[in-house]
């Protein structure tokens, strides 16, 4: 037993060299990594969040804050490089095989007595299988990435809407607020010339009752303000309301001059239904490459000690032979399950292809629907700068000059003030209209 121990050691470099010779080639791929983008906001989610100033001064940066500090969007990305990551999971080759057999009688040969077999194996398998397995996590990757690119397009879109909308609330706030200071003094006036008997009971209470209901819009209007705080906040990820001034005065500059286009084909929804597809074709491919036999090869090596005559080895026995092994793995089995999932695989082509015409359809539908409604909108606006407020500001300027020349009563002349504050109210309703179609209209465009 000692010399056949020794013989083993003092042969190892057989082994090591057989070993060699089946694992020489790469078991990796060096094919890149998809790494579809680089941009800023996306390099920001490695980091950590970051702090929420007192207040912010500009959109673009209360954008970089809330998309630095959002969770779904953090999980969307660990998503992301999780799938980027499970590309490289797929080898070229499998781990090999490694046996050891011992011979409880030793097999006489010519050689001499064979007493221990030393195996080594490597499946091999066909190019299209591994192929088709590194597509199908490449397009499992690039389907993550564009979800989180939705996820972050659909942040922009709603933080973008609620920015618009402050800067609508605090229109409507001033306005409203000097409408209320009109409707009091022209309150104050008329109780005045109700107690000398000027004018009647009925004039008083209209204006008592519209003082009144604009106090109730300015408290409904501070209750919206609320609630967008209270969006945001949930959007920054805070536990705590945010500070009245968080957002500066005047938020928004109504912007007329927008970029026409239409619905990007590199849009995420569309990227992501497209990788889908793909990666279904790639599922149909592994389907039907599991026909294809795998090619095995393997080494024994059997250890023989000498032989021995009359207790005296004989010259030239006791040669290790070097069996070199090659096959095929059958699939001769399981043909009707092979068969069911190259089946399965169409139909989910034909799934995602429809899903993806149907996404197409809808985004473009919803872009002709936005420009449609942001057209009405301008139109409005133009109708009310143009030609309905400078048309009241007229009326404004000559109850003005009755009410001098004293030919026109205070009454009137109040009338046409709020008269041409209302108009600046369904004015600003429009613009701020406007603006979250502009914002719908850049989502669907997937900037």
């Amino acid at each position: 037993m000692y010399r056949n121990n020794k013989d083993l050691l003092g042969k190892s470099w057989v082994i090591i060299f057989s070993l060699q010779l089946l694992l020489g080639s790469p078991l990796l791929s060096s094919e890149p990594n998809i790494n579809p983008g680089s941009d800023s906001w996306i390099n920001q989610l490695e980091l950590r969040p970051m702090d929420l100033p007192s207040q912010v001064k500009s959109l673009d940066e209360l954008i970089e804050i809330s998309l630095s500090r959002n969770s779904e969007l953090r999980a969307r990305y660990a998503a992301w490089k999780s799938s980027e990551e499970t590309e490289n999971t797929i080898s070229s080759l499998p781990d090999p095989t490694l046996g050891v057999g011992y011979f409880i009688e030793p097999v006489e040969t010519a050689q001499g007595p064979q007493s221990a077999k030393i195996s080594l194996g490597q499946t091999i398998p066909w190019r299209s299988k591994i192929r088709a397995a590194r597509e199908t996590r490449e397009y499992q990757s690039i389907q993550s990435y564009e979800a989180l690119e939705t996820v972050n397009l659909s942040l922009i879109r709603e933080i973008s809407s609620l920015w618009v909308e402050a800067g609508y609330i605090q229109s409507q706030t001033s306005i409203i607020a000097a409408k209320i200071a009109l409707s009091r003094d022209l309150e104050e006036i008329l109780s005045i010339q109700y107690q000398s008997a000027s004018i009647s009971h009925k004039k008083l209470v209209e204006v008592q009752i519209q003082t009144l209901q604009l106090e109730n819009d300015l408290r409904d209007i501070e209750s919206q303000f609320y609630r967008l705080k209270v969006k945001l906040g949930s959007i920054l990820e805070i536990d705590y309301p945010l500070p009245d001034d968080f957002l500066p005065i005047q938020t928004v500059q109504f912007l007329y001059e927008f970029s026409s286009g239409e619905v990007s084909s590199d849009h995420p929804r569309l990227q992501g239904l497209e990788a889908m597809v793909q990666e279904t074709r790639a599922r149909k491919a592994s389907a039907q490459a599991a026909y294809i036999p795998d090619l095995k090869i393997g080494l024994d090596y059997i250890l023989t000690d000498k032989k021995v005559a009359n207790g005296v080895d004989i010259a030239g026995s006791g040669k290790n032979p070097l069996i070199l092994r090659a096959g095929i793995a059958l699939p001769l089995w399981n043909w009707k399950s092979k068969k069911a999932e190259v089946k399965a695989s169409e139909w989910r082509e034909k799934k995602a292809r429809a899903l993806l015409d149907a996404e197409s359809s809808k985004l473009a539908q919803d872009y002709d629907i936005s420009q449609s409604m942001l057209d009405e909108d301008m139109r409005l606006i133009h109708l009310y700068e143009d030609q309905l407020l400078p048309k009241a500001r007229e009326i404004e300027k000559v109850m003005q000059q009755e009410y001098i020349g004293q030919s026109s009563d205070v009454f009137s002349y109040t009338m046409a003030r709020q008269h041409v504050l209302d108009l600046q109210l369904v004015l600003i309703k429009a613009q701020y209209s406007a603006q979250l179609h502009l914002a719908e209209l850049s989502y669907l465009k997937g900037k």
